[in-house]
């Protein structure tokens, strides 16, 4: 449920941009409107406030609202950048300021939460996979720019909804690609054969489980 809610500011910018005839304004509304629910509504039910939300939300009430000011969508655009270069920034200081940098980190979190246990990789590969991820974060971010100002607001968004979806989709595949490689046999036959495995009981988790996404 929580990852559907994570994107819900994505679907609702989408879903107006098409359903009103492509009228970017009334788009650029609705995913104000939402990244202000989705802040509100998981502060209610986690009881906490959600610091990648907080930023997603400050970046679009800032180039939202420079858009519906202006009445130039070029800021709304600017968005998704915006959002990708600070995540990458945010990992690039993780990967130098901590011992086990913060992908590290955080893939170990969501596999206590989701198996039970933690799938052990090398030092060397976990930085090559938050090298990875900056870059991907980096690239994804300059190629958004490149879309908006070369070409229509039409294909932007289009480009975005598909084109990005499927850059997406690939980048995820392959970092899970490396990391089914890298891990150990062991670990690997355990992850893919639990039913051979006793049950363990899960360790407590970490209230800060802030995930590193695509929240553009």
């Amino acid at each position: 449920m929580k990852q559907l809610f994570d994107y819900l500011p994505v679907v609702v910018f989408f879903g107006l941009y098409f359903l009103s005839g492509r009228d970017i304004m009334l788009a650029t509304w609705g995913i104000i409107a939402a990244t202000s629910f989705q802040v509100i509504a998981g502060r209610l039910i986690w009881k906490r406030w959600h610091r990648l939300h907080l930023m997603v939300l400050a970046v679009t009430l800032v180039f939202g609202g420079l858009t519906l000011l202006l009445r130039d969508d070029v800021f709304i655009k600017w968005r998704p950048s915006i959002i990708s270069f600070v995540l990458a920034a945010v990992l690039l200081a993780g990967h130098f300021l901590r011992q086990r940098n913060l992908l590290q980190r955080l893939c170990e979190k969501l596999m206590v939460s989701g198996f039970g246990y933690v799938v052990a990789l090398p030092r060397r590969d976990w930085s090559r996979l938050n090298l990875a991820f900056i870059l991907y974060f980096v690239g994804l971010g300059a190629l958004n720019l490149y879309i908006a100002y070369n070409f229509s607001t039409d294909f932007w968004v289009n480009f975005k909804l598909f084109g990005f979806t499927a850059l997406q989709m690939v980048f995820y595949v392959g970092a899970f690609l490396y990391f089914y490689k890298r891990m150990p046999d062991a670990d690997r036959q355990r992850l893919f054969h639990q039913d051979k495995q006793p049950p363990e009981a899960p360790a407590k988790k970490d209230e800060d489980d802030d995930a590193v996404r695509d929240h553009q």
